[in-house]
């Protein structure tokens, strides 16, 4: 079991001075949860009080409720046992982009019980480094991966992914089962549902990632099968498009086009200050969206779209038109009207144009 801090603790430990009063709150959020005192429990938590790493600090939710689930386990009787990345070596390859997938893990293991390990972090040049936002999916399936799981399932605050986000666009319809690669399209384009690197260690041994939600309304598998003719969009907001000529290429970029040494490229706006000095000439639009369309794609609907946002008067730009998806570019003021046109030509909607 891989578990997440709960009560959007880690929003607390970003944002607020760690003091006693601080961990207190935290504290009885926990017991609050398990039903009973403890102070193992509150050992732990109490733990960062003088704490000045910022990755320990804000991975101590994860770590926190891993103890707590293991408390409430141990009181109903279950054989269970806590294991953090640091005691498991779940250790970041050299430039600390990626999990080790080291079959050594697996001898950490190998009693039968119920193992819980904190997700969200793993260990970099023997330190604490965050896996970023969605993280503890990246543990889950790097664990998956590692032990040769049959599955993977991953609880969530909704029940499955939808044709589009339902907040944005009228009558999503569920998907019940998408490919790897264009579940990795859409998690990387915005589809908060999963993090994007959590489909790879899946993906390599064909292992079902499956996504259900707490109320048991239904359920996503990302694997090799899909629905006939899935079709889905997700989007990113607030960004800025960049146009200029490089000194060297950016990293941890959304989208870069590169000819000789000029260079368009697109990133999160908290971003640009990383990158700007990559460029010795440097122009920017900002209040951008992206948006991709992914999945059984035909001509006929691209050009149906591209036809329907000319005729609606958008202004937009289509960075990449391929096989099974479409990346366009759009004023963010148009994004919600842009996704409910493309919503409705992709499921024959009538008075799309």
């Amino acid at each position: 079991m891989v578990v997440s801090a709960p009560y959007r603790v880690t929003d607390l430990l970003l944002n607020n001075q760690i003091n006693k009063k601080l961990l207190e709150n935290i504290y009885q959020k926990l017991a609050g949860q398990m039903g009973f005192e403890s102070e193992k429990l509150k050992e732990r938590v109490y733990e960062i009080l003088n704490e000045k790493d910022y990755e320990k600090i804000i991975s101590h939710g994860e770590r926190c409720n891993s103890l707590a689930l293991k408390l409430f386990l141990e009181k109903e009787g279950f054989n269970v046992e806590e294991k953090l990345p640091e005691e498991i070596e779940l250790n970041l390859t050299k430039n600390g982009e990626k999990i080790e997938l080291k079959r050594s893990i697996k001898s950490y293991f190998k009693e039968k019980k119920i193992y819980i390990v904190p997700g969200f972090y793993a260990i970099h040049n023997g330190k604490i480094k965050t896996l970023g936002r969605g993280g503890s999916d990246y543990t889950a399936t790097a664990l998956a991966n590692i032990l040769d799981a049959e599955n993977v399932t991953l609880y969530k605050d909704v029940s499955q992914l939808f044709t589009c986000d339902p907040k944005l666009v009228k009558n999503p319809f569920p998907i019940t089962k998408i490919s790897y690669e264009i579940a990795e399209l859409l998690s990387y384009f915005g589809a908060k549902i999963i993090q994007y690197k959590a489909i790879a260690p899946a993906k390599s041994k064909n292992i079902p990632i499956i996504i259900k939600g707490l109320d048991k309304s239904g359920s996503t598998i990302i694997g090799n099968e899909t629905n006939v003719g899935v079709l889905s969009i997700s989007f990113l907001k607030d960004l800025l498009f960049i146009n200029g000529k490089l000194k060297k290429i950016p990293k941890n970029v959304k989208y870069i086009d590169i000819f000789q040494n000029n260079a368009n490229v697109i990133i999160e706006k908290e971003k640009f200050e990383s990158i700007k000095d990559n460029f010795s000439t440097i122009t920017i639009k900002e209040n951008l969206s992206l948006i991709l369309v992914g999945g059984d794609l035909d001509i006929g609907k691209k050009l149906l779209i591209l036809n329907s946002l000319y005729f609606h008067k958008f202004n937009f730009w289509l960075l990449k038109d391929a096989k099974n998806f479409l990346i366009l570019l759009v004023e963010n003021k148009n994004l919600k009207n842009i996704l409910n046109v493309i919503h409705n030509i992709l499921f024959a909607r009538e008075g799309v144009i």
